[in-house]
């Protein structure tokens, strides 16, 4: 009997055991978790998290052993803990009414109850709380409902509200003298137990603001640790002796979980709306319950749980011994098989190549680890035998399932396979090549070759056909990865682009857009109720080709996304799905991107492979890649709604490349900017509520939201904005979530300049008329002054010619004054010559030709000084400033006179000795040698003519004193002066030379002042 009653127990532990693995199998994907933890480094300022609170506006506080912080955009603002906090306690937080935050600290780390002291924390400073409650009363516990009323449980057994916007403390109940715990306050509904020890309680009770009792329990050896309420529904969480329970108060509908002793004080249960799942907690592990406490589904953490804060987004905040940790979830998205969970061990991967669902139950997938057959109802598998005579695993790539029913294996053998009993038949074997594809064609195979192109087999013959021939050179040397059988046409995709077999059995290239590569991995029908249409997975995007024109087009929208490499596409209910190196992309049916799956959505690996993919007959996907196979049922992925706020924050204004102004945040959507401000540059951030993934950002310009570009760091800029009003649309993509990225849109408005107004260019045309008027009586003005001034130039020119005909009679005068005495004085050399010669008086005549050498040289001074002085009255000559030794000057042009000075018996007294001067020689010599010439003149006879040079600053003064007889009287007009320097005085006065001369009784003076440059 008891033999018996053991092998029943043995046969109920079994099949007890095989259910919670079927449950285990047929719930796992149902919620898929991913996570991003904060620690020390993070800038929390404790690894150690008690708990977290989400106020009534959506901040994110999080209590640490040592600090409260703000969790704002994945950073940390810290505040430490008023100094009486021994930071050995459990600490937890509440809101009031007024926004105020009251902090409490237990005696206990791991009890939320048993308050030690409690401090309100507002204006960034913190007060205790006796400031606002009686000291009278001792905080046993505290928490606040819907409306922020706060509840608090006393050490003496009341139960208080406090109102904190009319400081209002009402004493809702009086239970007892022991301490009360408040558990649940909300919906005028509070749930509280009286304590009879620090493991043990008394009772628990539900009443209502009132204080009428609604229900109540007595507790025997077990204390209540938390209540959550779903659905009018109570649920609370038990401490017992030897397990963990949770019941649906007043019901008999509970939930056990072993005790683990050296951590069942962390334990509690909260209520996740998004997906509307209970949530227990206890220790290192999280069971998802349903509406009876059902487990849904559970997980295990590396660390302990201290508490948990679900955000109505999904996500749970977590407070650990290691940090905070952000768990989102994810439910029911993507199964896997043949999944190896542990990385390090990657030579346990399942690597996939061609996947066929054989039935309802049965799936094939060809894999590096021999051919896998997979029971889906039981997710167990079984290898196939191997095609290689030494027993080693074999990685087949193509799968075929004929009309017979015979299955085709494709490597380098042909083969087919009996599941049943296991046999394998070869064909035929290259092993030069390999079979990457495979279809029915005609009484045979059309087989794709690895760099070979296209074969025909012939089943009746079991003969193969490479199209010799036939096939264009690119196509016979190129890789063929899928056909597509359509009536009498074959299409085949291969690394050298798409061809069509026609029945006749000729082959020609469809011709791919300039510049696309052609490399084809897939080939699918596009609408399968219209069916005229084809999608090709290539290296750049996914194109469509139209069966009637056989023309391509792409068939994503987004150019930055249609140069991605897809090795396949399926059209679904629910858009379409196409495998990629980069996880798998969800598209509408208009091409637009919606979601980019990755490993964070549960994906076994990032990576598919080619020909690892399959649709079955319900629209089930299955994609193959580097570490199993990846299920997914499109209708489970409805669109999620839009959820998360942008925030643009400190927009910066730039004329050209100058910054002129700041603005902190925008408010609205609309940027005004002045004419020449040209540029702006913002920054953008996005509460997405996806913790665990990177953010994208994205902008484009104009009506149309599409070609989104991506930007940066956060920061964007925009420059070269025109004039008028610009559209800017901005989005941020969290875990490549493109269907459910908010779109902000911001106006920006660059104010035109004045000539795009109406009226600028109706004063333009005033203007331009007054100027053209303005320019006729201009022109008129001028012509009228051209010709007064023509005529006052004939007038002039008249006056000068008559000035020019006097004055050359002058000069011609003054030539044959100044020449004439050298030329007699020359002559009578000439005529003494001659006697000499005739007498042969040679000595006389040596004598003579020295003095006439010398005199021919005076001579021949002074008509050059002459010829010069005559042409400096016609032009502005160059005047050359020098150092001369005016002294020198002065007795070379005496000794041109010398003749003149002997008959008159004058003597030339000149002062001083030697005088260094900077003048021009050539106008120097002029003057001095019409000044000498004067003093001769004008001398009388026995007489001393005295000459003085002296220097004052830089002017150098020349005067020149003679004696003149009673008889001698210079004319009035010339005031004494000869011919000579009445016409030199003007030429000097242009270099502002000035010529003095006077008579003062019996003294003739003259005086010439030359500036020294």
């Amino acid at each position: 009997m008891y033999n018996k009653l053991l092998r029943l127990m043995k046969y109920r532990f079994v099949t007890i055991l095989i259910c919670v693995l079927i449950a285990h199998i047929q719930s796992r994907g149902q919620y898929y978790l991913s996570s991003k933890q904060y620690g020390f480094s993070s800038g929390l300022g404790h690894r150690h998290v008690n708990s977290s609170f989400i106020d009534s506006k959506g901040k994110k506080i999080i209590l640490t052993a040592n600090s409260m912080a703000f969790f704002e955009g994945n950073t940390f603002k810290t505040i430490s803990y008023p100094e009486a906090f021994s930071s050995k306690g459990f600490n937890t937080i509440c809101e009031d009414n007024m926004g105020n935050y009251w902090v409490s600290e237990a005696f206990e780390w791991f009890y939320s109850f048993n308050i030690r002291q409690t401090y309100i924390y507002n204006n960034e400073q913190f007060i205790p709380s006796k400031s606002k409650l009686p000291s009278s009363i001792q905080i046993e516990s505290i928490l606040s409902d819907e409306n922020r009323l706060l509840l608090i449980g006393t050490k003496t057994g009341e139960i208080y509200s406090y109102s904190a916007n009319n400081n209002k403390l009402s004493l809702r109940k009086k239970i007892g003298k022991s301490p009360i715990k408040l558990l649940y306050a909300k919906q005028n509904k509070i749930v509280f137990c009286e304590e009879k020890g620090t493991l043990e309680d008394d009772n628990i009770q539900l009443i209502n603001y009132a204080g009428k009792v609604l229900f109540q329990e007595k507790l025997l050896h077990k204390f209540c640790v938390s209540v959550q309420s779903v659905a009018d529904e109570l649920y609370a969480v038990f401490d017992g002796r030897t397990q963990m329970e949770v019941v649906k108060l007043g019901t008999n509908v509970n939930f056990y979980s072993p005790k683990n002793h050296s951590y069942s004080y962390l334990t509690g249960l909260v209520y996740e709306p998004k997906f509307k799942s209970l949530i227990f907690y206890n220790n290192d592990k999280i069971s998802f319950l349903g509406a009876n406490l059902e487990t849904l589904y559970t997980h295990d953490f590396p660390f302990s749980i201290h508490h948990i804060t679900p955000d109505g987004h999904g996500n749970l905040f977590m407070s650990t011994d290691n940090g905070l940790v952000i768990v989102r979830i994810q439910k029911g998205v993507i199964n896997t098989l043949l999944y190896n969970p542990n990385p390090e061990n990657n030579q346990d991967n399942y690597s996939c190549r061609e996947i066929y669902k054989l039935d309802k139950n049965t799936l094939i997938v060809n894999t590096n680890q021999c051919r896998q057959v997979v029971n889906l109802r039981t997710g167990k598998s079984e290898k196939l035998p191997t095609l290689n005579a030494n027993g080693q695993n074999d990685f087949i790539l193509s799968i075929l399932r004929d009309k017979q029913g015979t299955l085709w294996f494709g490597e380098q053998q042909l083969v087919t396979t009996d599941l049943v009993t296991k046999v394998n038949r070869s064909y035929f074997a290259n092993y030069e090549t390999r079979i990457w594809s495979m279809t029915e064609y005609k009484q045979g195979l059309l087989l794709g070759f690895e760099k070979k192109g296209i074969g025909y087999f012939d089943k009746s013959k079991g003969s193969i056909n490479y199209f010799d021939g036939k096939q264009p050179q690119e196509l016979a040397s190129a890789t063929v990865y899928d056909f597509l059988k359509l009536k009498d046409k074959v299409f085949i995709a291969s690394s050298s682009g798409l061809y069509i077999l026609e029945n006749n059995g000729d082959i020609k290239q469809i011709p791919y857009p300039v510049g696309q590569k052609k490399a084809t991995y897939d080939i699918n029908i596009f609408d399968k109720k219209q069916a005229n249409m084809l999608s090709l997975s290539t290296e750049e995007g996914i194109l469509l080709l139209d069966m009637a024109t056989l023309k391509v087009r792409q068939f994503i929208q987004d150019k930055h996304f249609a140069k991605v490499k897809f090795l396949s596409c399926y059209e679904t209910q629910n858009g379409y799905w196409a495998s990629s190196e980069q996880g798998i992309w969800h598209f509408d049916k208009g091409g637009n991107l919606l979601k980019i799956y990755t490993e964070l959505d549960g994906l076994t690996n990032n990576e598919c492979n080619t020909l690892a993919h399959f649709q079955d007959e319900e629209g089930t996907l299955y994609f193959g890649g580097l570490n199993g196979v990846n299920i997914i049922k499109p209708e489970a992925f409805a669109n999620q709604p839009k959820e998360g706020v942008m925030l643009i924050r400190d927009i910066r204004i730039f004329d050209k490349q100058e910054l002129v102004s700041t603005i902190p945040a925008l408010n609205g959507n609309n940027i005004a900017l002045k004419t020449s401000e040209n540029s702006i540059e913002l920054e953008a951030d996005f509460d997405d509520y996806m913790y665990d993934c990177e953010k994208q950002f994205y902008y484009t310009v104009g009506q149309e939201e599409k070609n989104w570009a991506p930007f940066v760091a956060k920061n964007f800029r925009i420059d070269n904005l025109p004039y008028g009003e610009s559209l800017i649309h901005l989005k941020v993509v969290a875990c490549n979530n493109f269907a459910n990225s908010n779109i902000h849109t911001i106006k920006v408005f660059r104010a035109y300049p004045l000539y795009y107004r109406w009226y600028f260019w109706v004063m333009v045309a005033v203007l331009m008329g007054l100027l053209i008027w303005g320019g006729f009586q201009l022109y008129a003005y001028n012509y009228r002054m051209r010709n007064l001034k023509l005529k006052a130039l004939v007038d002039r020119q008249t006056v000068s010619l008559h000035e020019n005909l006097k004055f050359r009679d002058e000069l011609l005068k003054l030539l044959v004054h100044d020449v004439r005495h050298p030329i007699i004085s020359f002559n009578n050399l000439t005529d003494k010559l001659n006697l000499l010669i005739q007498k042969q008086e040679y000595e006389r005549l040596s004598l003579l030709g020295t003095e006439s050498k010398s005199r021919s040289e005076n001579l021949l001074w002074l008509i050059d000084n002459l010829i010069l002085w005559i042409q400096s009255t016609n032009k502005n000559e160059t005047v050359v400033y020098q150092n001369h030794d005016l002294i020198g000057l002065i007795h070379k042009i005496i000794r041109s006179y010398q003749n003149d000075i002997s008959v008159r018996n004058l003597t030339f007294v000149v002062e001083p000795e030697s005088f260094l001067a900077k003048i021009d020689e050539k106008l120097f010599v002029i003057a001095m040698r019409n000044i000498i010439f004067n003093a001769i003149e004008y001398a009388k006879r026995d007489t001393t003519v005295q000459i003085k040079i002296s220097r004052n600053t830089q002017l150098v003064e020349v005067t020149c004193y003679n004696l003149v007889g009673p008889d001698t009287q210079p004319r009035a007009e010339s005031r004494g002066l000869k011919i000579g320097l009445s016409v030199l005085k003007t030429i000097l006065e242009k270099q502002s030379i000035e010529l003095f001369n006077d008579k003062v009784d019996d003294i003739y003076l003259t005086r010439l002042i030359i500036p020294e440059k």
